[in-house]
């Protein structure tokens, strides 16, 4: 079954203290897991990777580190990044 990408399935990493070179290469599947697109996310500090979910009203992706808890938004919006994995440090 094909996936039919959404054009508003862009992420705007401006607001991000991600550093230029952190993005890992794409290994999460593009695809939707029940019907709700996802992120591949690398806590750093944790040493975890983890799904980060689209909120239901579509406008970003939602993370939290396992181990030290901080939360992380990934917004949705034109110029941002097509990648669907990310590392992060907290």
């Amino acid at each position: 079954m094909d996936q039919v990408a959404d054009p508003r399935d862009k992420l705007d990493l401006s607001s991000l203290p991600l550093l230029p070179g952190q993005a890992l290469p794409s290994q999460a599947s593009p695809e939707v897991e029940g019907g709700r697109p996802w992120l591949g996310i690398y806590f750093r500090c944790a040493g975890i990777y983890s799904r980060a979910y689209r909120n239901a009203d579509g406008t970003c992706y939602l993370a939290r580190c396992p181990k030290c808890n901080k939360s992380m938004r990934f917004a949705v919006g034109p110029g941002g990044s097509s990648e669907r994995s990310f590392q992060v440090s907290c």
